[in-house]
C-alpha cells in the first residue's frame, strides 16, 4: 500500500513540475512575441500572460512542492539523511 502511495505521489509530482516548467517557458514566449508585435497587441498579450497564464502556472508549481513534501514524508526518509550502511 505504501509503494503504490509513493508511485502515485512521484507521478502527480512529476505531472505538476512539467506543467509549471512547460508553462513558465510558454509565458516566457508569451512576452517574447508582446514585445516583438509591440502596440496594443503586444500589450494584452503581455497583460494575459501576467493576469491569467502565470498564476495558473505559480499554483502548479505550489502543488509539485507540496506533492514532493508529502513524498518524503510517506517514504519515510529526506534525502539528506544518512544511512547505517553508508
Amino acid at each position: 500500500m505504501r509503494d503504490r502511495l509513493e508511485k502515485i505521489i512521484e507521478s502527480l509530482f512529476s505531472i505538476f513540475l512539467i506543467i509549471a516548467i512547460a508553462g513558465g517557458g510558454i509565458v516566457f514566449l508569451m512576452f517574447v512575441i508582446g514585445i516583438i508585435v509591440g502596440g496594443t497587441t503586444g500589450n494584452s498579450l503581455a497583460v494575459n500572460a501576467n493576469s491569467v497564464m502565470l498564476p495558473i502556472f505559480i499554483r502548479s508549481a505550489a502543488i509539485a512542492v507540496l506533492l514532493g513534501l508529502i513524498q518524503h514524508y510517506v517514504i519515510g526518509e529526506h534525502v539528506l539523511t544518512m544511512d547505517e550502511k553508508d
